[in-house]
């Protein structure tokens, strides 16, 4: 091979190299500067109207590469998808509204961030603070609707009956010495049983999803066809969130309107004060479809609590979820 054949192949294999370049083998950068960046770039993207400019564009391809690497709070690398992201800013370089919805995006990727990274002291000066944001979770729509918890008439009865047998037994301890031991075993007997039956209500009210005492609140089959769970107004508006750009809350919404929908199809029962794992342990069907809905689980978490970033690409894989359980 000649000198300059050599030369060629060198040169393409470079180039193909520079093509190839990925910033994962970049250093990843810091929390700090990857808020400052979404800070930046909100900024220049609300400067001004109309279409993106195109040295904006450039601007923020330049700042947010396909795959970016950022370190965590706790010091670990992660790879951010930023793909969503760049398909905003190519819609907002050809429409008004396109840039808004970009807008919209950097405010909720801000904003997630920001709900992660800045907890509050537990300190009464920061009380206020820590319960304003309880105020804000408890004010979704999962939360509604909850009642206060009130004690059983029969365990009322039960405990009252106890204190006036004690008080007089009490008021009768002589007389009673008259009738010999036995009544002790009697009494003894009976404050056993009421341990018992005590032991035996938090267990049906509070053990497992199958010792429980049947939820008034959860209807038979015949019953779940005559009222319907309102998840199509909660998949219409996850639908919404997701064309703003606020995807984490587009997936919350989304997670909540499938278990609604599985409680309508019979699929497992929905409750509101149920955990996700008491949920998936009462899947009734195929293995599939409690395989799929481990996953959006596992999803849904790690997006809504901020362990992951959430974008366009994750909303979609959770409908590819739900159309896994439907065909199972």
């Amino acid at each position: 091979m000649s000198c300059r054949a050599s030369t060629k192949v060198y040169s393409l294999f470079f180039l193909l190299l520079i093509l190839s370049w990925d910033c994962t083998w970049a250093s990843p950068l810091s929390l700090e500067k990857y808020r400052f960046s979404i800070q930046q770039a909100l900024s220049r993207v609300e400067a001004g109207k109309g279409p993106l400019e195109p040295e904006a564009s450039a601007f923020l391809e330049e700042q947010f590469p396909r795959h970016l690497v950022v370190n965590t709070k706790s010091g670990d690398p992660v790879t951010v998808d930023n793909g969503p992201l760049l398909l905003w800013v190519k819609q907002a370089q050809e429409t008004e509204q396109g840039r808004e919805s970009l807008i919209a995006h950097f405010k909720a990727l801000g904003s997630q961030i920001s709900f992660a990274e800045e907890p509050i002291p537990l300190s009464e000066d920061g009380w206020e603070g820590s319960r304003a944001r309880l105020g804000k979770v408890f004010s979704g729509k999962e939360f509604q609707g909850l009642e206060e918890w009130k004690e059983p008439a029969w365990m009322v009865f039960l405990r009252d009956t106890l204190e006036k047998v004690w008080e007089w037994l009490l008021s009768h301890s002589e007389k009673v010495n008259v009738f010999g031991r036995w009544i002790e075993y009697v009494f003894y007997g009976g404050m056993l049983a009421g341990i018992l039956l005590l032991v035996l209500w938090i267990v049906r009210s509070f053990g497992p999803v199958g010792w429980r005492f049947r939820d008034p609140k959860i209807k038979t089959d015949l019953e779940r066809k005559g009222s319907r769970m309102d998840w199509k107004a909660l998949r219409e508006e996850s639908r919404h969130k997701g064309e703003e750009g606020a995807f984490r809350e587009a997936i919350r919404l989304f997670f909540i309107s499938v278990l609604m929908e599985g409680h309508e199809r019979g699929w497992w029962v929905y409750r509101r004060e149920a955990t996700n794992r008491e949920h998936l342990s009462g899947v009734e069907g195929s293995p599939a479809r409690r395989d799929a809905l481990g996953k959006m689980i596992q999803l849904y978490e790690k997006a809504w609590y901020g362990h992951e970033s959430s974008g366009k690409e994750a909303l979609l894989q959770c409908a590819e979820w739900l159309r896994l359980m439907e065909a199972a």
